[in-house]
């Protein structure tokens, strides 16, 4: 009837929902409308129409007509109904987030790649805190760990690498972050990821190890670039330590043992000559160690 609120019945469990005539329906499911007032929640509608009698108020006792419902009783139907559907919208987006880690997840997955990248600290250990997966790759394979191991950035390998980040992974072609950080010089990377459980079996591609990149590093010391005698113990330091992270993954407990006297003699250095001197001794282990590889391969 025109005035009144029509119910469909739910009593197998099927979604239902109620609908005011002449306004189309807003379906809430689950559950029956009460029939009594004092138990429906809504049941004040009920007094948005009245009822009339047939033949303006003259009356004939039980026939009656449905007023059309109130400018009040239309827009309150109106509020329920927009508030209804932002309701079942609301819960359809989180149950497709549920589902499916797009959205806001793939945001937050890319912002962790481009903090790496930008070696923007704050925000890389905002977004692992807040439990951005660290594995997670781009379209090219590229992970937060393979930006900032390219970038150098020590302090954000050595996060990523607390937070489950994989030393290891590929990307697209076939790096991994070790290979990213050894064709861009960075010592202390690499040792930061050796330090982490990266394979030492091969460098990058072209099968260059530590001691190549170390031999290279040493070579260019060698050549006299000016640089303070802090700045240079620091360089010999790094490249003492990624070769003791190398050698002991190799399980040459010996070399390593010369690598510790070696930094033991560096520590104790307070002149330029000094340092060079040591620079010498750790590019002449170097070369020899690299000699030892090529006839163990053979």
């Amino acid at each position: 009837m025109g005035g009144r609120m029509e119910e469909e019945g739910v009593a197998d469990g099927s979604a239902g929902g109620f609908q005011f005539s002449g306004f189309g329906g807003c379906g809430i499911g689950g559950g029956t409308v009460p029939e009594t007032a004092e138990s429906d929640p809504l049941h004040y509608l009920h007094l948005l129409w009245e009822r009339e009698p047939l033949g303006g108020g003259t009356g004939n006792p039980g026939r009656e007509r449905a007023a059309s419902p109130s400018p009040a009783a239309t827009l309150l139907v109106q509020r329920i109904c927009r508030r209804v559907n932002a309701g079942r919208l609301r819960s359809a987006r989180l149950y497709r987030r549920s589902q499916n880690p797009l959205g806001k997840d793939l945001h937050v997955l890319k912002r962790l790649r481009e903090a790496a990248n930008a070696n923007d600290l704050e925000t890389v250990e905002r977004l692992l805190e807040g439990g951005a997966d660290p594995c997670a790759a781009d379209d090219k394979g590229r992970t937060a760990l393979h930006f900032a191991s390219c970038n150098g950035n020590d302090r954000i390998v050595y996060l990523l690498l607390r937070h489950g980040a994989d030393p290891n992974q590929r990307d697209g072609l076939g790096n991994t972050p070790l290979h990213l950080a050894a064709c861009t010089n960075h010592i202390p990377v690499i040792t930061t990821l050796l330090q982490g459980g990266a394979r030492v079996d091969a460098l990058d591609r072209a099968g260059r190890t530590p001691l190549h990149l170390a031999k290279s590093k040493l070579n260019i010391l060698q050549d006299g670039h000016s640089q303070s005698l802090e700045a240079l113990r620091l360089e010999v330091k790094q490249i003492i330590q990624m070769l003791r992270e190398y050698l002991e993954k190799l399980g040459q407990h010996e070399q390593k043992e010369q690598l510790d006297d070696l930094c033991s003699r560096l520590q104790m250095t307070s002149t330029k000559e000094q340092v060079d001197e040591v620079t010498d001794l750790l590019a002449s282990f170097t070369s020899l160690s690299l000699q030892m590889q090529k006839i163990e391969k053979r």
